[in-house]
C-alpha cells in the first residue's frame, strides 16, 4: 500500500472549491430566478416552472457514463464552468419579456451546471480517503450554501447599487474566478480514471431487502419541502418586501440557519441513530411548514417573518442531515457513487415533479391553502418509516472510518 504523499489541505481546498462551484448555479436558478421574475411581474405559474428545467439535475445520470468514458473529470468541469460563465453573463443583457431567448438560456445552465456536478461527484468520491469522508461532507455542506447564498442572497442584496444587469455579470466573474481556480489546482491521480456502469449498479441494489420502501422515502421525504421553496420568495414579494431585504433575510440569514441545522443535525444522527433522526427531524421539518400556512393567513410583520424563516430553515437543515445519513447508508460500499447518484436523482424528480405545479396550485387556491398541502405532503414518508426501523444501521465502511478517525 502506497502512502498518500498529499498536503493536507488538498482534499478540502479542493472540495470547497468545487462544492461552491455546484452550489452557484443552482443557487441562481432556484433562488435568484424566482425574485427576479416576481419583480419583473411573471406569473406565479411560469415561477413555477423552473423547477421543470431541474430536470436537468434529475436527469444527469443518464449521460453520466460520457463523462467517464471521455477526458478527464477536470475537463468537464472546466468545460462546464466556461460555459457557465458565458450564460451568466448573457442574462444581463436578456430579458424575461423575451421569453423562448431568456428560458433557452435558464434550461442551459441547468444542463451546464447538472454536467459539473457529474465530474465533481465524480472526482471528490475518486480523491477522499474513507477517514475524511465526515469532514469532507461538512465542507460540502458549508461550501454548497455558501454558494447559494451567494447566488441568492448577495447578488440580489447589490441590485439597488448595480441593478439586475449588474448582478448577472458579478455572478459570471465568480464563476470565472472558480474556472480559473480549477485550471491551476493541483492535479490528483487517478482522476481521469472511469467507474462502473451506473445501471448495473442499480440493478444490484434492487436486489437488496426493502429497496422499494427505500426508493419510496428517498421519493416522498423531502416532498413538503420541495413544495413549500418554490412559492417562498413570491410570498414575501406579494407581502411587500423588497428584493435586497428578502434577499438578506430569506437567503443570507435563511440558508445560514439551515448550514447550522445540518450541523446539528449531524450530531443528532450521530448520538441517537438514523432511524430516530429520520422521524423526529422529519416531524419538525414537517411542522416548520405551518409557519409558512399561518403567516399567509395574518398581516405578515418583520417580527412574523424572521420567525418564519428562522424556524424554517434550521429545521430544514435538521431533516436534510437526517436524510442525506440515511441516503449513505443504504448505499453499498462497492456501488455507493452510483447508487447515490441514483437516489439523488429520484429525490431530485420529486422536486422538479412538485415544483412545476406549486405555481398553478398557489395561483388557484391561494398561498394559505397552498401552504398547508405542503404539511400535509410531509406525512407520507413518516407513515414508511417503520417498515425499515431494523435495515437503518450504520455499515460496516462507516464503522472503520468510525475506528479510524
Amino acid at each position: 500500500m502506497t502512502t498518500d504523499k498529499r498536503p493536507k489541505w488538498f482534499v478540502p481546498a479542493i472540495a470547497g472549491v468545487l462544492y461552491f462551484s455546484q452550489g452557484f448555479p443552482f443557487g441562481i436558478v432556484n433562488e435568484l430566478m424566482p425574485l427576479y421574475l416576481r419583480i419583473e411581474k411573471v406569473s406565479l405559474t411560469q415561477i413555477g416552472l423552473l423547477s421543470t428545467i431541474g430536470l436537468a439535475w434529475t436527469w444527469k445520470v443518464l449521460w453520466s457514463p460520457l463523462i467517464d468514458l471521455y477526458g478527464s473529470y477536470r475537463r468537464w468541469i472546466a468545460g462546464s464552468l466556461l460555459v457557465l460563465t458565458a450564460l451568466v453573463a448573457s442574462l444581463a443583457f436578456v430579458r424575461p419579456s423575451q421569453t423562448a431567448l431568456f428560458w433557452t438560456i435558464l434550461t442551459a445552465i441547468a444542463f451546464a451546471s447538472a454536467t459539473q456536478d457529474i465530474a465533481i461527484d465524480a472526482l471528490a468520491i475518486r480523491i477522499t480517503p474513507p477517514k475524511l469522508l465526515g469532514y469532507i461532507n461538512s465542507i460540502r455542506v458549508a461550501a454548497y450554501r455558501g454558494a447559494m447564498i451567494v447566488a441568492g442572497g448577495a447578488l440580489a442584496a447589490i441590485t439597488p447599487v448595480v441593478g439586475w444587469p449588474g448582478a448577472f455579470v458579478a455572478g459570471a466573474v465568480l464563476t470565472a474566478i472558480v474556472l480559473g481556480v480549477t485550471l491551476v489546482m493541483p492535479r490528483d491521480r487517478g482522476e481521469g480514471t472511469t467507474h462502473e456502469n451506473p445501471f448495473r449498479g442499480l440493478a444490484h441494489w434492487m436486489r437488496r431487502r426493502h429497496a422499494w420502501v427505500f426508493l419510496l422515502i428517498a421519493l416522498l421525504y423531502r416532498m413538503g419541502d420541495a413544495a413549500l421553496v418554490p412559492m417562498v420568495k413570491p410570498f414575501w414579494v406579494d407581502a411587500g418586501y423588497s428584493a435586497a431585504e428578502i434577499g438578506s433575510v430569506t437567503t443570507i440569514l435563511g440558508i445560514s440557519l439551515l448550514i447550522a441545522g445540518a450541523f446539528a443535525g449531524g450530531a443528532v444522527v450521530s448520538r441517537k441513530g438514523i432511524w430516530f433522526a429520520l422521524v423526529g427531524l422529519g416531524i419538525l421539518a414537517m411542522i416548520s411548514n405551518v409557519g409558512y400556512a399561518v403567516a399567509a393567513m395574518i398581516p405578515v410583520t418583520r417580527t412574523v417573518m424572521y420567525t418564519v424563516v428562522i424556524f424554517e430553515n434550521f429545521t430544514s437543515g435538521l431533516g436534510t442531515a437526517a436524510f442525506l445519513a440515511f441516503l449513505m447508508s443504504i448505499c453499498d460500499r462497492e456501488h455507493a457513487a452510483t447508487q447515490f447518484a441514483m437516489l439523488s436523482a429520484l429525490f431530485a424528480l420529486a422536486r422538479t415533479v412538485i415544483g412545476s405545479f406549486s405555481g398553478v396550485l398557489a395561483d388557484a387556491l391561494g398561498y394559505a391553502p397552498y401552504f398547508w398541502i405542503t404539511v400535509a405532503l410531509g406525512v407520507p414518508a413518516l407513515l414508511f418509516l417503520p417498515l425499515i426501523r431494523g435495515d437503518v444501521l450504520v455499515p460496516p465502511a462507516r464503522e472503520a472510518v468510525v475506528a479510524e478517525a
